[in-house]
């Protein structure tokens, strides 16, 4: 992978992400009756975020991930159009679906705990240190190493573990079936 200076674009690009969150939601909950007050504390929102580079750094690995998830997305609807099924059947479908909106909440997550485990291998903080003096010098002696201990392949150990596999399919069982049996057919009110 050949890796080319970006010059602060990725700092402009998690800056106009944050002020675009942050201003959607004020702007959406109408908690300020001035327009002005939503756009000045987004934009204090998205500076204060430049300032952690550890959320720079997990936000630029994380977008590869939601972006590579919205292009699969469109590739599957692109597929159904093309498949001779009606655009306002699939439409209708992902507004009425629950599954749908819950499955790219759990592939965030999991892409989210990727990420946040690749960024934190690359920022080393040590929790717990204590002082201790060898030979009249003190020296901080770290017990744990949170998160750099917290990669990318860890969690991938842990989410292909067929324990936890076991568990979450059980749990996707036991949802369904919960689902399928209070559901409200079309003659119950």
């Amino acid at each position: 992978m050949i890796n080319l200076p970006a010059f602060g674009l990725y700092d402009l690009a998690v800056f106009v992400l944050v002020f675009a969150i942050v201003y959607g939601l004020l702007t959406r909950s109408k908690f300020f009756s001035s327009s002005d007050i939503p756009a000045l504390i987004s934009v204090a929102v998205g500076l204060i975020a430049l300032l952690s580079s550890f959320f720079v750094s997990f936000l630029v690995t994380f977008l590869p991930y939601v972006l590579a998830t919205m292009f699969f997305i469109f590739i599957i609807i692109l597929l159904l159009s093309t498949a001779l099924v009606p655009q306002s059947s699939i439409i209708d479908y992902l507004k009425k679906s629950s599954l749908m909106p819950a499955l790219v909440i759990f592939v965030m997550f999991v892409f989210g705990l990727i990420a946040f485990g690749t960024v934190s291998s690359h920022y080393p903080h040590t929790f717990n240190s204590t002082n201790s003096t060898v030979s009249g010098k003190a020296v901080a002696v770290s017990t744990s190493s949170f998160p750099g201990d917290l990669n990318s392949a860890y969690i991938l150990s842990i989410l292909t573990n067929p324990s936890f596999l076991t568990t979450i399919l059980t749990l996707m069982a036991m949802t369904i079936a919960v689902f399928a049996i209070t559901r409200q057919g079309p003659g119950k009110k």
